[in-house]
């Protein structure tokens, strides 16, 4: 009895030392959780138990991940589409900060954003038959006027890939004059992606007027105050990227102003050379078949002038 008594009394805290540590290491956590860049909470798996972003996935935006977000954007369709045209509206600069920060579960994603919205326009664009072209001034070239409407029937026919194919001129120009905002080229994407976006639905906002235009002279007036208020629009929106910054709100409205028209200027220079390069043959044989009228109107109007009369060959007789 004493041995065994002595032999509990030696084994005893061993065992209760070893049960004592066994729930401690069960329990430590590995590693400390990260919070939720979008509500804050703490996040100790992939998404978060409060908000349920993907925690995986809200880290700074590189060209790494593009193809998986261009993918993702055309496959999936997620919530918040009325909430991101509302904050992108009235607040675009705040609006895509926040995403870029992280805050993204309650947005609609901007490449989904823009084949949305840019879809709907071209398809209403269709189906209502709208011509922007006005009637043919008589004074106008016909080469021009088939170099415009050749542009025009081009751009409106493949609008939704055009302006995707402009968001990496916006998003070059955006990391030229919004430099001092610190985004990389992925996040300069984004942002024109979004701004491209909310420029097309002010334009689908106006397609009734559009329509009432339609192929009217005043169609041209009507385009031209339309492009005053999408510059005004991505103007503030891309100059507002910098209210961070020490720059002045003149300043920032000049950026802003800068890398929408960059993008502009890039834009139609593009399409100015590829529609010379797919219609060139057309042209050439416009400008020929102009010339040529040209000339026989020339001979026309020198055919009906009266002959002038010419001197006398002969010497005067002398009396």
């Amino acid at each position: 009895m004493q041995h065994t008594s002595t032999s509990e009394v030696v084994i005893a805290p061993e065992l209760a030392e070893a049960v004592h540590a066994l729930p401690a290491t069960d329990t430590a956590p590995a590693h400390a959780a990260a919070e939720c860049l979008n509500c804050g909470h703490p996040v100790p798996d992939r998404f978060c138990g409060r908000c349920g972003q993907d925690a995986h996935h809200t880290h700074r935006l590189t060209l790494k991940d593009m193809p998986h977000d261009i993918l993702h954007s055309i496959w999936h369709v997620d919530k918040g589409i009325l909430y991101t045209l509302k904050t992108m509206v009235f607040r675009p600069g705040p609006t895509i900060r926040a995403y870029l920060a992280g805050k993204r579960v309650d947005h609609f994603r901007p490449l989904s954003l823009l084949f949305l919205i840019t879809g709907l326009y071209a398809l209403f664009y269709s189906v209502l038959h709208i011509d922007m072209m006005p009637p043919k001034d008589p004074n106008m070239p016909e080469a021009a006027y088939q170099i415009q409407r050749s542009f025009s029937t081009f751009f409106m026919k493949y609008l939704t890939w055009c302006y995707l194919a402009t968001v990496p001129a916006w998003a070059l120009a955006a990391r030229l004059f919004l430099r001092r905002g610190g985004y990389n080229y992925a996040e300069c994407l984004i942002i024109a992606a979004f701004i491209t976006a909310i420029n097309n639905f002010l334009s689908l906002l106006l397609l009734p007027v559009t329509y009432a235009y339609s192929g009217t002279p005043q169609i041209q007036t009507f385009s031209f105050y339309a492009l005053l208020l999408v510059v005004a629009y991505a103007s503030w929106a891309y100059g507002s990227l910098l209210n961070h910054t020490t720059i002045g709100r003149l300043g920032r409205l000049w950026r802003g102003f800068m890398t929408f028209m960059l993008g502009y200027f890039i834009l139609i220079v593009a399409g100015i050379i590829l529609i010379f390069t797919l219609n060139w043959s057309s042209i050439k044989q416009s400008a020929m078949q102009q010339a040529k009228a040209k000339q026989e109107q020339q001979r026309q109007a020198a055919g009906a002038q009266p002959p002038k009369a010419r001197p006398s060959q002969t010497a005067p007789q002398p009396r």
